[in-house]
């Protein structure tokens, strides 16, 4: 026999009264003291129940900054911290996969022209794109969506045509190109 059945069934006989409850109670009074999770402090705090409705919390008012808000429970940082991470780790292996695999939008011939126009520029050498800068024909750039081209030609309206690994593309540059 569990001790708080027999416990209660104890004290019915003795004083003729229902059942005694030994869970804690959930209810809240407004000025009660909780954890929370502070919206504007973004931490775990101790705050204050500011309003109540039917027998839940709705808001709180935080003991740290004072501002009232809406009532959040506590924050495990440490699971939240290795759900952003894991996501971002997804994000960043299915780019590498996107930017590895072969485009399907690239015809064969301009690929192959693509890789040996590449195969004889060290990427460490390659001029990072800036639309302010100028640029020459057969210069290497590294673009930051596009990854690796090689400039095709200079236009006087202040755009390029490169070669990409997907294909041309054109993007702005400076006006005139810069004379060595």
């Amino acid at each position: 026999m569990d001790l708080n059945k027999g416990l209660n069934k104890l004290v019915q006989a003795a004083f003729n009264c229902a059942p005694i409850s030994y869970a804690p109670s959930m209810s809240h009074a407004i000025g009660d003291i909780i954890d929370i999770y502070c919206t504007r402090c973004r931490l775990n705090l101790d705050g204050s129940i500011a309003a109540l409705k039917d027998g839940t919390i709705k808001k709180v008012t935080c003991r740290t900054c004072w501002n009232e808000v809406p009532y959040r429970k506590p924050v495990d940082f440490k699971a939240r911290n290795q759900k952003r991470l894991d996501n971002l780790l997804k994000r960043k292996e299915k780019q590498r996969k996107e930017a590895a695999a072969p485009s399907a939008d690239a015809p064969d011939a301009l690929r192959a022209l693509w890789d040996e126009l590449t195969d004889k520029v060290d990427a460490r050498y390659a001029k990072v794109y800036d639309a302010t800068r100028a640029y020459q024909t057969e210069d290497a750039l590294l673009h930051k969506q596009l990854g690796m081209g090689i400039v095709h030609n200079v236009d006087q309206d202040g755009e390029m045509n490169v070669l990409f690994r997907t294909g041309f593309h054109r993007i702005p540059s400076q006006q005139e190109p810069e004379d060595d």
